[in-house]
């Protein structure tokens, strides 16, 4: 259920994700038609944004990654009786403002990661929020908040109380998880993500049927009137 793309989003020519020589393979467009979303994951380079991916993916935890490498992946999953297909853009965290920017601008849904026993990637958040709502404005950013390495409770420097009053700032779901034990729920995490990016399409969508339909009258009022007159 998975495909493996290479650094800077080239497709590689295999269509399987190969992780301690087992294969997951990918699932051919043509046979479900489904809904597409596109996940951005950010935080900085450490915080576990690939393990955590892996572990949504794949039920597993790979020890070392190269946190120079930008990987993207598909994966097709059923959300709520829907196919759901998702391209998920794991981020280096190490970009500059011009690739950074283009990321945000690529995502519908984000996911800000930051490492619980690390105080200063967690203090990038924030920023990392304004980002978003600088690049995006003026839609509403469809995003979640996510404390990784929750295993590792006696190196913790930012507590869950602190995760739970920045998601309130930030009008997002919190959840605090770990990669390396699966600890939280990071399926759910994954999919209510999709689930609202998937409401605001929507949303978004009827206003602008309205928006149009409403055009069309305009100009039809317009046309009766010079008729009339």
């Amino acid at each position: 259920m998975v495909k493996l793309k290479t650094e800077a989003g080239n497709s590689s020519s295999a269509s399987l994700l190969m992780i301690e020589g087992v294969c997951y393979h990918s699932i051919p467009s043509s046979m479900a038609k489904s809904a597409e979303v596109k996940l951005a994951i950010f935080g900085r380079a450490g915080v576990g944004k690939s393990a955590l991916v892996v572990r949504f993916l794949t039920k597993r935890f790979i020890w070392e990654y190269d946190p120079t490498l930008e990987s993207t992946y598909r994966h097709q999953a059923t959300i709520d009786d829907e196919v759901v297909s998702m391209e998920i853009l794991d981020t280096a965290g190490q970009e500059d403002a011009i690739q950074k920017e283009g990321h945000v601008r690529w995502g519908e849904g984000f996911v800000l990661v930051y490492d619980i026993t690390d105080r200063g990637s967690f203090e990038e958040m924030l920023p990392l929020k304004n980002l978003l709502d600088e690049v995006k404005k003026p839609k509403n950013v469809t995003l979640i908040l996510v404390g990784n390495k929750a295993d590792l409770d006696h190196s913790r420097q930012v507590s869950t109380e602190e995760g739970e009053k920045l998601a309130t700032e930030l009008a997002c779901a919190f959840y605090e998880c770990s990669a390396c034990t699966g600890e939280g729920n990071i399926m759910e995490a994954f999919y209510e993500l999709c689930r609202e990016v998937r409401r605001r399409k929507m949303v978004q969508g009827k206003t602008r049927r309205r928006s149009s339909t409403t055009h069309v009258k305009q100009a039809i009022n317009k046309m009766l009137t010079k008729i009339s007159s």
